[in-house]
């Protein structure tokens, strides 16, 4: 038998942005998170990424965050469950990701009198259910439509929703904080269109990469370079961003992360290498090897 759930805690009154903050029961699933600041980006309106996705869970709306490898999706919502204390249940879809991995699955154990018996045990999205967490599903696009067609049903109107397990019959009624929030990279090999009804259970929200200004001082906060180094990493960040647009347009099929430039001026540290170094260092031996030619010329020729 499944052990009893540890469900979140009671809402405190207080919100962070638009989303209610829930109370600390020491649940481990809460997100600890070492960087206790993320970059706010406004994209076609005046208000900002994290109020418009902490409105739509207040909202009770489920969240899909779909915009290119590195801009931070996943990194959003672990902010948000850190900053509201909300269990978070993660899980990364593929071609071989299958409904039992989402919702749970029969399993022999040992019984008391030595007689082998069956136990459930409950996957993430039962979890997350049962509990009031967040289940955040990376690369939804990256399933096929028979495993994502589980989360139909638990993904209704708060009303309406149900969780059912066929191979025990039960029928869950989600908790009120329940929520499904995915991350999706647009047009990434080997992802699938998701049809128009699912895809209507989700309020969508666009993140692009961060200003250029903002992304340089990320780097260095991260990085810990001193401020005199600014000027390279924005040479570092404005040669991304060409890469970027290469990316975008099709010409290279590798998307260049803030995660990477970090590690790079991380490598600039203490004069250990030279600009053009770490950068090569860094990207020629992490692009496809059809990107290596290219990127090793434009290395040469831009930076």
């Amino acid at each position: 038998m499944t052990s009893s759930p540890t469900l979140v805690g009671e809402p405190t009154g207080e919100s962070f942005r638009e989303l209610t903050t829930l109370a600390d029961v020491g649940h481990q699933h809460v997100p600890t998170i070492k960087q206790e600041t993320y970059h706010e980006r406004t994209g076609d309106s005046d208000r900002t990424d994290v109020e418009i996705v902490t409105r739509a869970l207040e909202l009770g709306m489920n969240v899909v965050l779909k915009g290119n490898p590195g801009v931070g999706k996943s990194f959003l919502i672990r902010y948000l469950c850190a900053q509201t204390n909300r269990p978070l249940y993660r899980m990364t879809l593929s071609q071989t990701t299958y409904r039992e991995d989402l919702v749970g699955h029969l399993h022999l154990v040992s019984g008391e009198n030595g007689e082998t018996v069956t136990e459930w045990v409950d996957g993430p999205l039962t979890r997350a259910a049962r509990e009031g967490g967040i289940l955040l599903l990376d690369e939804i696009n990256a399933a096929d439509a028979n495993t994502v067609a589980a989360l139909n049903s638990v993904m209704e109107s708060r009303g309406t929703r149900t969780l059912t397990l066929p191979q025990t019959g039960e029928q869950i009624t989600p908790h009120e904080e329940f929520r499904v929030a995915a991350t999706a990279n647009p047009g990434f090999q080997g992802t699938y269109e998701l049809n128009d009804a699912f895809e209507d259970r989700f309020r969508h929200i666009e993140l692009e990469y961060l200003p250029v200004d903002v992304e340089v001082d990320l780097i260095l906060e991260q990085s810990q370079l001193d401020s005199g180094r600014r000027e390279e990493i924005t040479r570092l960040v404005e040669f991304a961003e060409r890469l970027r647009e290469a990316y975008r347009e099709g010409e290279l099929s590798t998307p260049i992360t803030t995660r990477e430039l970090i590690r790079i001026a991380q490598f600039m540290a203490d004069d250990f290498m030279p600009l053009r170094d770490a950068v090569r260092s860094e990207l020629v031996a992490r692009v496809d090897e059809y990107d290596e030619s290219l990127v090793r010329t434009l290395i040469d020729t831009q930076l």
